[in-house]
């Protein structure tokens, strides 16, 4: 990162929820430099507002304030930073301007729009910094961390996770694979880290490996990949015994107590370099649906025999077939879908009523491959999820 004058330049931080926003407060603020937070409002900790030298909230969905906020401050410079729930993608509160640089995006998910907002605060004179600024120490290298030395066993599995951990992360569906020897158990998907910890976990006789890459090319102005004590504490309840994650490119917060704990629980804690070779599946930039979009998808993932096929909504990844089943793949698809549907109903409503034009919220579209075992039990768990399977 570039050496910044304190004395010519402001932060400003565009904060979430975690303790990552604390962290790069906190490491700009020894750096000497004034930082002016915009926290989302419903995410943003209480924390924060003492340490910053002007804080000010917005709703998720918002893009003109914070840049009036950030320019009525001086920044110079700004970093997003912290969790934005994904459910966010779908019942936001966008501005004008929001709708207008969703309306330009082919697809709509966490990495299309928020490369949209840092450019859009980018226009403004304002110099996007990578999320990892101010937080070098918090960044682990290549080696073995914490627990016991890994195995030559141990290192083929976590090496074969972290080629399909890549292809994975490439289409956009997650971060996060688990794997037991050279089989998948669950991949990331719309779920999250945790879920995927929980949905795939091995036992005290089969662990698993957790392996947590970036994607190739990553835009790393957002969405850095970052482990944190809860996240082992999940891996100790479901039976992880490896953790191998991307060197100089993952953030882990509370370091030395992570450590601890996988010392006390026996976890292998590994830095490793993204792999090059192995198989690998192009990116999908464009798809002129969803039905195109997940028809790309079970065709990469039945090419890395992972599984044969994918439910999207909107542009966005819900879930993807392991080799736990469709059932499984649905199952999860409908659970998260559920949470959300009033909210992205009364979203839509409340947009009518206010005068916005938009259609109704859209279904989730499963497609999968020849290989994909077709049963009425798969028909009619998709049907009660709310799941349109398609033929094309």
């Amino acid at each position: 990162m570039e050496t910044l004058d304190p004395s010519k330049h402001v932060i400003g931080v565009l904060a979430g929820a975690g303790e990552y926003p604390r962290l790069m407060v906190e490491g700009a603020k020894r750096a000497g430099m004034r930082v002016v937070v915009a926290g989302f409002r419903g995410a943003v900790g209480k924390d924060i507002p003492p340490l910053c030298d002007a804080f000010r909230k917005f709703r998720v969905g918002a893009v003109e304030g914070p840049r009036e906020f950030f320019m009525e401050n001086g920044v110079t410079h700004v970093v997003m930073t912290g969790q934005i729930k994904p459910a966010c993608i779908y019942t936001m509160w966008p501005d004008a301007t929001a709708r207008r640089l969703l309306a330009q995006l082919d697809r709509r998910n966490a990495h299309t729009i928020f490369g949209a907002v840092c450019d859009y605060v980018g226009s403004y004179g304002m110099k996007m910094l990578p999320s990892t600024a101010f937080m070098e120490e918090v960044l682990p290298g290549e080696g073995h961390l914490a627990g016991p030395a890994p195995t030559a066993e141990q290192m083929a599995e976590a090496y074969h996770g972290m080629q399909l951990a890549r292809e994975i992360a490439r289409l956009d569906i997650g971060q996060s694979l688990m794997v037991r020897g050279m089989e998948v158990t669950c991949v990331e998907a719309f779920k999250g880290t945790n879920e995927c910890i929980k949905n795939g976990g091995g036992t005290a006789e089969r662990p698993v490996t957790l392996c947590k890459v970036t994607k190739p090319g990553h835009d790393m102005r957002f969405d850095v990949p970052c482990l944190g004590l809860r996240t082992i504490q999940h891996c100790v309840n479901h039976h992880v015994r490896h953790i191998v994650f991307e060197a100089h490119r993952t953030i882990l917060f509370q370091k030395q107590a992570v450590i601890e704990l996988c010392n006390k629980h026996g976890i292998t804690l590994h830095g490793m370099h993204m792999p090059t070779d192995g198989p690998q599946v192009p990116a999908i930039t464009h798809a002129e649906d969803d039905v195109a979009h997940a028809e790309e998808l079970a065709r990469a993932l039945d090419s890395l025999g992972i599984g044969h096929s994918a439910v999207v909504c909107d542009g966005v990844v819900i879930a993807v077939e392991d080799p736990e089943g469709p059932l499984k793949c649905i199952a999860r698809a409908g659970a998260y879908m559920k949470r959300i549907r009033f909210a992205r109903l009364a979203n839509w409503l409340c947009g009518l009523l206010l005068g916005r034009k938009g259609s109704s919220p859209s279904p989730m579209v499963m497609r999968y491959t020849e290989n994909f075992m077709f049963t009425p039990m798969v028909q009619q768990a998709a049907k009660k999820a709310g799941i349109r399977l398609t033929l094309r």
